[in-house]
């Protein structure tokens, strides 16, 4: 189990107050460091080329949940349908 409100506490250790640029597409780390007082300049999400195909599934299932995404996210249950993975 990780506890995300626990892990901002490395980053004060280590003197860390801002981060020009997040990688992470979870709101669970990104509101944890930002409660935490790191200030946090931009957020980035996979760039879509990066993702395998028998990944898509899970990474649409995730953003409709609420990850965070530069595109606008489809939420819709009957287009998440259509999203299919590779083909075993």
């Amino acid at each position: 189990m990780r506890f995300q409100q626990l892990m901002p506490d490395v980053l004060h250790w280590l003197g860390i107050t801002r981060i020009d640029v997040l990688a992470s597409m979870s709101s669970m780390k990104y509101d944890a460091l930002v409660e935490s007082g790191i200030e946090i300049i931009k957020r980035a999400s996979i760039p879509e080329d990066l993702i395998p195909e028998d990944a898509r599934v899970e990474i649409e299932a995730k953003k409709a949940s609420g990850y965070y995404s530069e595109e606008p996210t489809n939420k819709e249950e009957k287009d998440l349908e259509q999203v299919k993975g590779r083909a075993l």
